[in-house]
């Protein structure tokens, strides 16, 4: 996430280039500058394609494309090389409006900006497939030569950075592979301090987000896409709680779906006897059950994060490192420290080793041949 503060930083900046020129005039001269504003734009509108809309890229995509929009006749004029020695007040007025907005949305932007999360500053790696298909064909690596492009999904996979790049992981790492889907009300890149850190302790994460045409939570098809699902959930936290406990009850057959075809996916890339643990959150026990039951003979067990007291933001993710304005509004504020994913990931460890434990043969001990053996019947 904090690529995004960066990317929405040059977006902003650009804005104020473009709109603050109209104080540097002494001169005539072609008004090159405003060949930025369709710049920013098209930045905004890529910014928007890749990580959809929240409550910061949706008004820099407006700010972005009211400063295009102000600036055609510039750019008309800048096509015909005419020059320009001033500027209207039909122009300075919304330029000054658009600078101000511009800074204001800049102070926002820094004060509430993300923790920056690096796998290399926890000794891990990310990698990330693009994926293709649905749940009712199943999802598969997006190939680009053969596919049309269809990106329906995006698996990311957390490890150790020094676990052997993995014809045989098993091998390399004994620990299970740890498997999570996010509900509608979330992406991956929301959890990652979590994954990076069951990383950093020696396990390898899978997680996805699953964007096929089946996942229907909400009645507009509009709100159920991949770039306003978050933002709309995030509204009716916010006026509609009982909708928002609807649509989370309603994702669960999609969530259940999706762990499903994690762990085919996992099982297929990393032998079938891979042992497969499933973190949860908002999924009911019998669910679950039914869950870890398809997958008997490679389910260690599971574990849900929403039944950690100290985790405030469950569904949302770990927001105070990657969405601090978001965290601001649940009453949540930016921390560096990354205690509560350290928390969550250290109660994950522990039930991973309590279910291993359980899951241990019983062993059988040998009395000590100098031992009493009691009297014979």
């Amino acid at each position: 996430m904090f690529d995004v503060f960066l990317a929405e930083m040059l977006i902003l900046l650009l804005v104020l280039i473009t709109t603050l020129r109209i104080f540097f005039t002494k001169k005539a001269r072609i008004d090159s500058p405003a060949v930025l504003a369709p710049v920013a734009f098209v930045l905004s509108a890529l910014l928007f394609f890749m990580w959809g809309a929240d409550i910061i890229t949706l008004p820099l995509c407006a700010l972005a494309f009211v400063t295009f929009f102000i600036n055609i006749r510039s750019l008309l004029r800048l096509s015909a090389r005419l020059y320009t020695d001033h500027y209207n007040l039909r122009f300075i007025v919304p330029a000054l409006l658009i600078a101000l907005a511009a800074a204001c949305m800049a102070v926002i932007i820094v004060i509430f900006h993300p923790v920056r999360v690096l796998p290399s500053d926890f000794g891990a790696t990310r990698t990330r497939t693009l994926l293709t298909g649905d749940g009712t064909t199943s999802y598969r690596p997006w190939n680009m030569l053969a596919d049309r492009p269809n990106i329906t999904g995006v698996l990311y996979e957390y490890a150790p950075a020094d676990i052997a790049d993995e014809s045989d992981p098993a091998d390399a790492a004994p620990n299970p592979v740890i498997l999570f889907v996010p509900k509608c009300t979330a992406s991956v890149v929301h959890y990652e301090p979590y994954f990076l850190l069951l990383a950093q302790k020696g396990f390898r994460v899978v997680s996805a987000d699953f964007n096929g045409a089946e996942r229907r939570v909400f009645d507009n098809p509009v709100l159920n896409s991949r770039f306003f699902r978050r933002l709309y959930s995030l509204y009716l936290r916010a006026f509609d709680e009982e909708a928002l406990q609807a649509a989370l009850a309603a994702d669960t057959t999609y969530a259940l779906q999706g762990y499903a075809t994690l762990a085919r996916l996992v099982l297929k890339k990393y032998g079938a006897d891979t042992t497969i643990f499933f973190a949860l959150e908002n999924i009911g026990t019998d669910d679950a059950q039914t869950l870890t039951d398809q997958f008997a003979e490679n389910a260690l067990g599971t574990f849900w994060l929403n039944r950690i007291a100290e985790y405030k933001t469950p569904n949302f993710g770990f927001i105070e490192q990657t969405d601090p304005l978001t965290a601001h509004f649940f009453g949540v504020e930016r921390d560096s420290s990354f205690f509560i994913p350290r928390y969550v990931a250290g109660k994950t460890i522990a039930s991973i080793a309590q279910a291993q434990e359980v899951a241990a043969p019983a062993q059988i001990i040998k009395a000590d041949g100098n031992q009493p053996q009691g009297d014979a019947p």
